[in-house]
């Protein structure tokens, strides 16, 4: 009996040090970085997510332990069911498609938004199902994943792949959008190698975007040094994911493209995205790079922007996040959300492990979509 009290107040006394723990060093409220604009101000005070705490789940805040729940739960949960999938052909013969959501019943004329979804370095259309689902089920806005190249079930019409996709296909894809919806106004989310295509796309348009704002989710900014940093477990193991998704899946398509060999070698993610140049239609590495990454045209993006990093992402790291504030934090109307637990593009929350980040997305549009619809009801 006495044994038994013991036990009993020892683990008390645990549970009551975890918890002080937990809420001292994994509760927090998020570090906020923006220029005080009109805009931003009003998104900010209308946007909750932003003003509140965030309560990690507290059995699994660890990064890696949150990283393998996301993993789990897109393998076994049942797929999205889109209303339209449609394959692109793009000019020089490539095959790009567009994941539909919402538009059964749609009214042309009305100006419901659409929201562009960008999907992950190896994903399609339902690696970003939940955010597509949240999106319906709270706003009831259309949304439409941007399918890349050689992703998904798109056949290989061309043998060429970007992994980080082309602002070429994309821009064909978002005209084709518009000439379909031309009243709709547009939101873009990107989704970690997605928010790159998102950034590039939006820092080469400037002020002609055809955004009306934007959502990058666990972007890794210098993709040159980014894919490097990649924790060395989590590299080898995307590394082979490359190779099985594009090489060995297209295999026919690029058995005799020159340099196709190499890539099968790699053993890391950084050493795959430095061979890719060879099956993606450049010439080397540096011209590769110089039309791909965002760095290198983000600080022209002229878009409303927020921007959601985790300091415990262990495959977009701190390191790609503290290097680039010197321009982030003086982007006009960009909002730059960075919390310490979070992992990459998880963010859950609560008991049962809900996104933190796509609830936030859905606000942080809704504010936007609202001070847009009270400029214009006042002009």
């Amino acid at each position: 009996m006495i044994f038994g009290n013991i036990y009993i107040s020892i683990s008390l006394i645990l549970v009551f040090v975890f918890l002080i723990h937990y809420f001292i060093n994994v509760v927090e409220s998020p570090t906020l970085r923006f220029i005080d604009t009109e805009l931003s101000s009003k998104i900010i005070s209308e946007t909750p997510k932003l003003l509140k705490r965030y309560f990690p789940t507290i059995w699994c805040y660890n990064p890696h332990f949150m990283l393998f729940l996301l993993m789990f739960r897109e393998s076994k949960t049942k797929e999205f069911l889109y209303d339209k999938i449609e394959h692109l052909e793009m000019k020089d013969g490539g095959t790009t498609g567009l994941a539909w959501s919402g538009i059964q019943s749609v009214n042309h004329k009305d100006k419901t938004p659409i929201v562009v979804v960008f999907h992950t370095i190896s994903g399609d259309e339902q690696d970003i199902k939940s955010t597509v689902s949240h999106i319906r089920e709270t706003l009831n806005w259309i949304v439409v994943v941007c399918v890349r190249r050689g992703h998904g079930n798109l056949p290989l019409t061309k043998p060429i792949i970007n992994t980080m996709g082309s602002t070429s296909d994309l821009k064909e894809q978002l005209n084709h959008i518009r000439k379909q919806f031309p009243s709709k106004p547009l939101f873009g989310v990107g989704i970690s190698a997605g928010s790159g295509l998102l950034a590039r796309y939006l820092g080469e348009a400037g002020p002609k975007s055809l955004f009306q704002a934007a959502v990058a989710v666990s972007p890794a900014y210098d993709i040159e040094k980014a894919f490097h940093r990649v924790h060395p477990v989590y590299s080898k193991v995307m590394g082979q994911r490359m190779i099985n998704y594009f090489l060995k899946r297209h295999y026919k398509s690029f058995a005799n493209v020159r340099g196709t060999e190499d890539l099968l070698n790699v053993k890391t993610l950084g050493e795959f995205q430095d061979k890719l140049h060879s099956i993606s239609g450049y010439k080397d590495k540096d011209s590769y790079y110089q039309n791909s990454n965002p760095i290198l045209v983000a600080n022209q993006i002229k878009t409303p922007l927020l921007v959601l990093n985790a300091a415990d992402d262990p495959i977009c790291v701190n390191l790609n996040v503290l290097e680039n504030l010197h321009w982030l934090e003086n982007l006009k109307n960009t909002i730059h959300v960075h919390t310490k637990r979070g992992s990459h593009i998880a963010f859950y929350e609560g008991l049962f492990a809900k996104s933190w980040s796509n609830q936030l997305i859905g606000e942080y549009f809704l504010s936007v979509f609202n001070w847009i619809s009270t400029k214009s009801a006042n002009k």
